[in-house]
């Protein structure tokens, strides 16, 4: 009765939630909707498979439902583009989702047919769940309601590398087969890691949403998952470890889940209160000359490097500070899927832990866990690369730490079973990438030891936290297990009456409990990767002072997430079940300063999109709304090709540097053109020349005086159209406008308010 009770408040909930949505989302709320019911559905048909991996959770990972849902919907409709089965349309899209279903459905009648209890009981044990699937539901619902909201006062996709991100979307929305041609490098296809992009213009199609309104929704939809998933996480984690301890307590888990969600979405790095509050404090306190200094909320991504300035400049960037710039990126996007990695690996040693050593080999590598950990590795080298590697080690350690446990340190038996699951995970996963990385080019080039270093002070201000409270933490651990259950004459060789080797490391292994070893795993591996840029560095075009901040930047992103899931965990597990008042007091000491990285959100916040308890300010999520205020003649050609010209034909527009207001055609219709943006061109085709070549292509298309060399040009470069407005003015002062008009008739004609012509010049043929 108490279950149904709460399944009835949550619907309620949800109700009021959707009818407030109406109001705060205005003309996008049936875009909204439309998105929701689709990661919905994706997430119902996905849940025979979740609820088999899950089992053991308490909400049989209903919340994972929609990031593996999407991820392998969207991986078949992209496969069968690749192979060229299928095209990339709306229709073939549905198809892809019923296949997903109806496999799905052939697993629940396998699931059945192999159960001796039958499907009642499998959809009895799921109705069990249903609380809390619905509560998990709502939690996703707001929260994604309030992220859409705060983004609709500032939706434009514009600025930093949002025109590249949108380009993705609007480009391959006009392919037809995978890999999708390069808007910005016509006649080639793209050299990047487009998957996350990919999904996004997947659930475009598939949701009947206009790409303008898709583009942000799918990355207010990651920020919600962003925060729901750790929840999901963290809460089974503690739950387990209350079981396993026979201690009671209701309302553990959801606050754990919570500061766990808050950790990974919403919090900043220590860098927020240090120079906002403690270095304004230390001045007054000390009688200084007050600061010069005005806290922008970038400054806690562009530390190291910058204050004070020196020539090793790097990138420390986390999710909150993503989620409100806007960027849909492959790091973004990835965040998904690098949480629902972490949430199987605990749901796989839970599980291992349990039934013990009565698996067969073959077991330990068809075990459908394994399997769906080696989909996502492999489908990271697709979505973004630096993924791969860093999750094939966590899930490496995670396994290898179980199989010690499991295998009761016996050598051998631990070495060759992590050592085949090693292989396999690889072989899967290149198998999943296999026909992507077949028209891939490698980006980076050679891993290089590290000559500059973070100064230790800087190092303290941004993970000195995380460090202090994981390595606290396992000390915490090691000294009760020593103190209080620690007993060396136990452990011995069974039946042989010899002391082990490393008695306490196995004890220690031992007596952890899969929560605890779980926690401290994350912990170490996200620590490492704090370290590792301190070694070594990925060397690619980025070279001088910037040289190592890629590396910096994705290593300690995801190390961010790690140490997210593990503060949410150890602190109120501390609190709570520590022990001592000395560790309730290390507890509240964290949980403080942790509360005051979480203002780094408010002021983020408010100093990018206003002041969002304004409803005036709403502009709705249109990312294209700002070309009509900035660029409006332009986007009236624009609007032309949008609703004139199919396919992919090229449209000639001037090039320009990254980040810039260039590619702007490209960007907004999708099509390719002779080149877009230099540095990230030279990026991705790992050649520079190439790239100055191309420069000095277009600029003799605009500036020529030989008509028979501008014909010949744009023959050879396939051009069906070329544009010309004030950006290609600035650009080429000696552009021959006479000539241009004398290569094809002008489709299109716009008068400025300046008085000067943007027109679009149609090629003869």
């Amino acid at each position: 009765m108490k279950r149904i009770i709460k399944c009835v408040i949550y619907l309620l909930l949800m109700a009021g939630a959707l009818i407030a949505g109406k109001f705060m989302l205005q003309e996008d709320y049936l875009s909204f909707i439309k998105w929701w019911l689709t990661i919905l559905y994706l997430g119902i048909i996905f849940m025979p498979l979740t609820t088999w991996i899950f089992a053991g959770f308490h909400d049989k990972g209903y919340l994972f439902s929609k990031a593996i849902g999407l991820a392998a919907g969207g991986y078949l409709m992209w496969l069968m583009a690749s192979l060229h089965l299928m095209k990339f349309n709306t229709l073939n899209c549905m198809i892809s989702v019923t296949i997903c279903l109806l496999l799905n459905l052939m697993l629940l009648y396998r699931r059945k047919k192999n159960s001796r209890s039958g499907l009642g009981d499998i959809l009895h044990n799921l109705a069990d769940s249903l609380d809390a699937m619905l509560g998990e539901e709502l939690f996703f619902l707001i929260l994604f309601l309030i992220f859409v909201y705060i983004r609709g006062f500032k939706p434009e996709a514009y600025g930093t590398e949002k025109f590249m991100d949108y380009g993705f979307m609007t480009s391959m929305l006009r392919s037809e087969y995978m890999p999708p041609q390069d808007f910005w490098y016509s006649g080639t296809s793209l050299n990047y890691y487009y998957m996350g992009q990919f999904l996004a213009t997947f659930m475009t199609r598939i949701s009947f949403v206009k790409v303008s309104v898709a583009y942000n929704l799918m990355l207010m939809m990651v920020g919600a998952l962003a925060a729901t998933l750790p929840y999901s996480i963290v809460y089974n984690v503690i739950l387990q470890y209350i079981k396993d301890t026979g201690k009671k307590s209701r309302l553990l888990p959801p606050a754990c889940g919570i500061l766990a969600g808050i950790a990974v979405c919403i919090a900043g790095n220590m860098h927020y209160p240090t120079y906002k509050w403690f270095e304004p404090l230390v001045r007054r306190f000390f009688g200084m000359e007050k600061g010069t200094y005005k806290y922008w909320f970038p400054d806690a991504t562009r530390f190291i490097g910058y204050h004070p300035e020196t020539n090793d400049k790097t990138i420390h960037e986390f999710p909150c500070y993503s989620f409100v710039l806007g960027d849909l990126h492959a790091h973004v996007v990835n965040i998904m899927f690098v949480l629902t990695v972490v949430g199987i690996l605990f749901a796989w040693m839970v599980t291992r832990r349990n039934e013990g050593r009565k698996y067969t080999l073959a077991r330990e590598l068809l075990n459908p866990s394994i399997i769906l950990i080696s989909f996502f590795i492999g489908f990271f080298r697709m979505s973004n690369y630096w993924d791969f590697p860093i999750y094939y080690v966590v899930s490496g350690a995670v396994i290898l730490f179980t199989n010690l446990v499991v295998y009761n340190f016996r050598g051998k038996a631990i070495l060759t079973v992590t050592a085949l699951q090693g292989i396999f995970v690889m072989g899967i996963s290149v198998i999943v990438s296999l026909p992507f990385m077949l028209s891939f080019d490698k980006i980076a080039t050679n891993i290089c030891l590290t000559e500059a270093h973070t100064p230790l002070n800087q190092l303290i201000i941004l993970w000195g936290l995380p460090y202090f409270i994981i390595f606290s933490y396992i000390c915490f651990m090691i000294t009760d297990i020593i103190k209080n259950r620690y007993q060396p004459a136990r452990i011995m060789e069974a039946g042989k009456g010899k002391p082990v080797k490393f008695p306490l490391i196995r004890r220690i292994f031992s007596e952890l409990t899969p929560s605890d070893l779980f926690i401290i795993t994350l912990g170490l591996c996200a620590a490492g990767l704090v370290l590792l840029p301190e070694l070594v560095y990925i060397e690619d075009i980025y070279s001088g002072d910037y040289k190592r901040a890629n590396t910096m930047f994705k290593l300690t992103y995801q190390a961010f997430i790690l140490f997210g899931i593990c503060i949410g965990y150890i602190l109120l597990r501390l609190m709570v079940y520590g022990g001592s008042w000395k560790r309730i007091r290390y507890s509240l000491a964290g949980l403080v300063l942790f509360a005051m990285t979480v203002c780094y959100a408010q002021n983020a916040v408010g100093a990018w999109y206003g002041n969002i308890f304004k409803p005036v300010g709403y502009r709705g999520l249109d990312a294209t709304v700002f070309m009509y205020e900035k660029m409006p003649e332009d986007m009236a050609a624009i609007d032309w090709l949008n609703a004139n010209v199919s396919g992919m034909p090229v449209v000639l527009e001037a090039n320009g540097n990254s980040y810039t207001d260039y590619q702007r055609v490209s960007v907004m219709t999708g099509l390719p053109t002779i080149l877009g943006w230099r540095t990230h061109e030279w990026l991705w085709k790992s050649d520079e020349e190439k790239v100055k070549f191309r420069e000095a292509i277009v600029e003799k298309i605009y500036c020529s005086t030989d008509e028979d060399e501008v014909r010949s040009l744009l023959k050879e470069y396939d051009v069906s159209y070329i544009f010309v407005g004030n950006l290609e003015r600035e650009k080429f002062p000696f552009i021959n406008e006479d000539l241009i008009k004398r290569l094809g008739r002008k489709v299109y004609s716009g008068i400025g308010t300046d008085g000067k012509e943007t027109y679009i010049i149609e090629l003869d043929k």
